[in-house]
């Protein structure tokens, strides 16, 4: 394949290319001139200087670059010293430009915008647009792929480079070398674009996923972890399970509103790694009785076991972080410079008047008596939050969804 090289590309290629030829290397010259005069007169009697001769050497031609491959093109823009950053810059924008038009026809013909007619809602999901979405996305990993194999780079992180952005990939895989690391999340990405289109096009069509889709999100990660795991060393994969597996995941979530300790962490993640290894392949909802019975023993000797880990005290603050409502305390408390102890204060409201409204539930009330007391419990502790919080802060953490144990 010969590259097509855009107007922009060449001038940047044939200025790494005359900087090479013309600075780094001084051209030869053969100058001659006349002797010095001694005296005007005698000056003025001698013939006319010889004209300057310059021989010129090292003449660059763009054509001692033209290759039919990019193996070629890149090998020579290395032999005249072009640094290689510009080289990635040429390649990967050649390349961008001779794989648009397959882009183009994936998205089809459009007519031009009106001023006069409403936009089309091109957000909106329907089972063309993600399947357009997905033929898109497979042009995209056939360029990664191709630029891995050339540049030995990954595209993806080099379009957030030239953005100066962070990576999120590249930051969690430093321990992996440059090809490992963009071969690994490539898997990962076509894994997760499996699971994203399979999720939402269940949506569009039945609501929720059915147990034949359950079985295939599940048959989708299994696969995943097989590429990965014939990819890497033990050490490299226990790695890449510390970061980016469900079980540690699901540790982090738990310490969101703590500082856990590195052993800490590994601790709890061990026990969940046990956990998940008997019962994420299993499709909880439709488990038998004797196997729910199995579940909760399971769940709870779980709990235990993460209670011996923390100790009594920082287990129930273990508890609380994991509890929706103080993971949303905790976001309004940080969205509105509240001081770090609020969100505690207003989780132990929650704690009180459930204890409250256990104990009116023991005193044998009407149905009517019983709703204006919790009426006026639910009251009492609005009112507290907001004295606590604040009227802002407290309309955010109500919007987000969370505060229903206030009016229940």
């Amino acid at each position: 394949m010969k590259p097509r090289i855009t107007f922009a590309v060449l001038l940047v290629a044939f200025n790494c290319a005359m900087w090479f030829a013309f600075v780094r290397k001084q051209p030869a010259a053969k100058v001659q001139t006349p002797p010095p005069a001694t005296n005007l007169v005698t000056a003025s009697a001698e013939p006319a200087p010889a004209p300057v001769i310059v021989v010129r050497t090292n003449a660059f031609n763009w054509e001692q670059l033209e290759a039919e491959d990019y193996r070629s093109y890149i090998q020579r823009l290395r032999g005249i010293g072009c640094p290689e950053q510009t080289i990635r810059d040429i390649v990967i924008a050649d390349l961008e430009k001779l794989m648009a038009p397959r882009v183009q026809e994936i998205e089809g013909h459009k007519e031009p915008p009106k001023y006069w007619k409403p936009d089309r809602k091109e957000l909106i999901r329907t089972v063309d647009v993600l399947e357009k979405s997905s033929k898109k996305q497979e042009v995209d990993f056939e360029k990664r792929e191709i630029i891995r194999e050339l540049l030995g780079v990954d595209l993806a992180a080099e379009r957030t480079k030239a953005t100066g952005e962070t990576d999120f990939y590249e930051e969690r895989l430093t321990f992996l070398d440059a090809d490992k690391r963009t071969r690994v999340r490539m898997i990962m990405e076509k894994a997760n674009r499996e699971e994203i289109a399979l999720r939402e096009k269940s949506w569009l069509e039945n609501d929720e996923l059915t147990p034949e889709e359950r079985q295939k999100l599940r048959e989708i990660a299994a696969a995943k972890e097989r590429e990965v795991a014939g990819l890497l060393s033990p050490e490299e994969l226990d790695q890449y399970h510390l970061w980016f597996s469900d079980s540690a995941y699901k540790v982090r979530d738990s310490f969101f509103a703590m500082e856990p300790s590195e052993q800490d962490f590994l601790a709890i993640y061990q026990l969940q790694r046990e956990f998940d290894s008997e019962w994420t392949s299993k499709d909880t909802n439709s488990l038998t009785p004797n196997e729910r019975a199995l579940y909760e023993k399971a769940q709870s000797d779980y709990e235990a076991k993460i209670r011996e880990q923390l100790g009594e005290d920082r287990y129930d603050e273990y508890r609380r972080s994991r509890d929706d409502d103080y993971q949303q305390l905790q976001a309004a408390a940080a969205q509105f410079g509240l001081n770090t102890g609020i969100a505690s204060e207003v989780y132990g409201f929650k704690k009180v008047l459930e204890e409250e409204r256990a104990r009116v539930r023991e005193m044998g009330l009407t149905p009517d008596q019983q709703y204006r007391v919790f009426k006026a419990l639910a009251d009492e502790a609005e009112r507290a939050v907001i004295e606590v919080m604040g009227p802002k802060p407290f309309r955010y953490y109500v919007r987000s969804g969370a505060g229903k144990w206030i009016s229940e």
